[in-house]
C-alpha cells in the first residue's frame, strides 16, 4: 500500500497551514496541464477537416454534451462547462494513475469526497436560490399518511446527507480495489513467468496481466461516467420541482 502513500515533495508552511506540494497535488496539476494542453491543440485548427487530436476533443464535447441534456434536461448548458471540466479530471486522473511511476490521486478518499462534497453543496445552494422554501418539499413526499410523515422525512433526509458519501467512497474504492488487484496479480505474474522461463507458458501470466490493465482503463473510463452521471442527476434536482 506504499504506492497510495501521499508524500511531501515541496514542503511549505504558510501562516501556520500547511500546504505543501505533495505526490497527489503535483498530479492534479500534471493532470490539469495535459487537459489544457489537449483541449488548446484540439480547438486551435480551424481547417475544414478536423486531425485526430480535434476529432476526439469534438467526441468528448459530444459525449459529455449527451450526458448533461439527458440528465439536467433544458437548462444544462449552464452546467456543461463545470460537468465536462469534472469528467475530463476524474478521466484523465484514473488514466494517469496506470502508468507506471505515477500517483492516482482519484485513489485517495479526501479528493473524491471533495469532489462529491462540491457536488452536493453546488445542487444544494442552486436548488434553494431557484425553488425557495419549495425546496425540501422533496423530504416529504405527496400522499403520505400523516403518521408516517416524520418516517419518511428522516429516511429521505439521511439518503440525501449520504449522497456525497457514496459518490466519492463508489470512485475511490473502485479504483483503489483496481490499483491493488493489478499490483498483486502483477507481483504474481512476474514470480511465475520467472518459474517458467524455459518454457512456452511463460507469456501466460503476462498476458492475464495485459488484459487487466486494459480492463482497468475500461474501469477508468466507467468510473468517470458514472461519477458524472450521478452529479448531473443530482444537479437537475436542483432546479426541478419535487413534483418532476
Amino acid at each position: 500500500m506504499s504506492s497510495f502513500e501521499v508524500k511531501n515533495i515541496v514542503p511549505i508552511n504558510f501562516l501556520g497551514f500547511d500546504i505543501s506540494i505533495t505526490n497527489s497535488s503535483l498530479f492534479m496539476l500534471i493532470v490539469v496541464g495535459i487537459i489544457g494542453i489537449v483541449f488548446f491543440l484540439g480547438t486551435s485548427d480551424k481547417g475544414l477537416i478536423p486531425n485526430k487530436l480535434q476529432a476526439a476533443t469534438e467526441n468528448a464535447f459530444y459525449f459529455v454534451g449527451n450526458i448533461v441534456k439527458t440528465s439536467i434536461s433544458k437548462k444544462s448548458v449552464e452546467f456543461f462547462p463545470y460537468v465536462i471540466a469534472l469528467f475530463m479530471f476524474i478521466l484523465f486522473g484514473n488514466v494517469i494513475g496506470l502508468l507506471p511511476f505515477s500517483f492516482s490521486f482519484t485513489s485517495q478518499i479526501i479528493v473524491t469526497f471533495g469532489m462529491a462534497l462540491i457536488v452536493f453543496l453546488l445542487s444544494l445552494v442552486l436548488g434553494i436560490c431557484a425553488q425557495g422554501i419549495k425546496y425540501f418539499k422533496r423530504f416529504c413526499p405527496a400522499g403520505i399518511p400523516e403518521y408516517l410523515i416524520p418516517f419518511f422525512i428522516v429516511i429521505e433526509l439521511m439518503s440525501f446527507l449520504f449522497r456525497p458519501i457514496s459518490l466519492g467512497i463508489r470512485l475511490f474504492a473502485n479504483m483503489l480495489a483496481g490499483h491493488v488487484m493489478i499490483e498483486v496479480i502483477a507481483s504474481f505474474a512476474a514470480s511465475i513467468a520467472g518459474i517458467l522461463a524455459l518454457s512456452y507458458f511463460a507469456a501466460i501470466p503476462i498476458i492475464i496481466n495485459v488484459l487487466l490493465n486494459a480492463f482497468k482503463l475500461l474501469v477508468c473510463g466507467l468510473q468517470a461516467y458514472v461519477f458524472v452521471v450521478l452529479s448531473c442527476i443530482y444537479l437537475s434536482e436542483s432546479i426541478e420541482t419535487p413534483e418532476h
